[in-house]
């Protein structure tokens, strides 16, 4: 759904699937709801919020948030560069409304198609943000994006290790403990389950 900007358009979105699917789905549609304005961000939790209550009643359910940069950009008068420092903000207050409601976050598009160099850096950028996945515009940034966005081997190793030690002292009744020289608490630990947690949903 694009340019999700405040409620009424969740509801007339919701009325509308309503009235043309008659009977219950076996399974409901899933919906990416693409936040493109000034208005869309200032209102991004209320709409994540909406959205999950209208499910309830609706043949939809939320699954995911799509920053639309270029039409943000736009609608606040922001000149786009490649570093994309103009939406650091609107980036970060984008993945944490989804993150809050348990939602999918895709990051914003990198419209050089060409500049797979530059694609790189910020799809690692955007995964380090905490984004689940990130727009491609050309088949040809597939590959780069995936890549960036899957877990390397050392981290994998790094957070299977981890979660078997924290079991082991779980067990043994211990609080925080030491790992490769680190002190490791519950945020850490969070830290590796999120890892290992991208690896089981690509399998």
């Amino acid at each position: 759904m694009p340019k999700v900007e405040n409620l009424d358009h969740l509801e007339w979105f919701a009325a509308e699937l309503n009235s043309v699917l008659q009977s219950n789905p076996s399974q409901k549609i899933g919906l990416i709801m693409f936040i493109e304005t000034a208005e869309g961000l200032l209102n991004i939790k209320e709409i994540c919020r909406k959205a999950r209550e209208l499910s309830d009643d609706s043949f939809f359910v939320p699954e995911a948030i799509v920053f639309g940069s270029d039409d943000f950009a736009a609608d606040i008068g922001a000149t786009r560069t490649k570093e994309s420092t103009e939406l650091f903000y609107a980036r970060q207050a984008v993945v944490t409304a989804a993150k809050a409601f348990k939602l999918q976050a895709i990051d914003l598009v990198y419209i050089d198609y060409k500049d797979l160099a530059g694609l790189e850096r910020q799809s690692l950028e955007g995964a380090g943000f905490g984004f689940t996945g990130k727009q491609v515009i050309h088949p040809g940034q597939i590959s780069t994006v995936q890549q960036a966005f899957t877990p390397p081997t050392h981290r994998i190793q790094w957070a299977s290790q981890l979660i078997k030690e924290f079991e082991e002292n779980q067990e043994a009744g211990a609080g925080a403990f030491v790992f490769r020289g680190q002190m490791i608490d519950m945020p850490t630990v969070k830290q590796a389950q999120n890892v290992l947690q991208l690896i089981l949903k690509d399998k």
